[in-house]
């Protein structure tokens, strides 16, 4: 298991699988992301959007998933924007 992964089960711990990671948790996460997590959070974002394009149309609970994923991410990748240096 890579980094990203071990933070991103730490923030998500006691939620179910369709509840959205609390934004308190992203901010959090996103002050401990290096250069190699943020590199794999983009790759990350890659490959659910080659995810989407496949899935079928008429799938529309995939398509959310895959959606609300996405955005997650791109919430991560504000905060970690927004850090402050030390």
């Amino acid at each position: 298991m890579n980094r990203l992964n071990a933070l991103y089960i730490k923030a998500r711990t006691g939620l179910s699988p369709y509840e959205m990671t609390p934004e308190r948790a992203l901010i959090k996460m996103a002050r401990r992301l290096g250069r190699d997590e943020i590199a794999a959070i983009h790759i990350r974002l890659r490959q659910l959007h080659a995810e989407l394009a496949m899935v079928e149309a008429w799938d529309g609970d995939e398509q959310d998933m895959i959606w609300k994923a996405i955005d997650e991410y791109q919430k991560l990748l504000r905060f970690i924007g927004g850090k402050k240096s030390t």
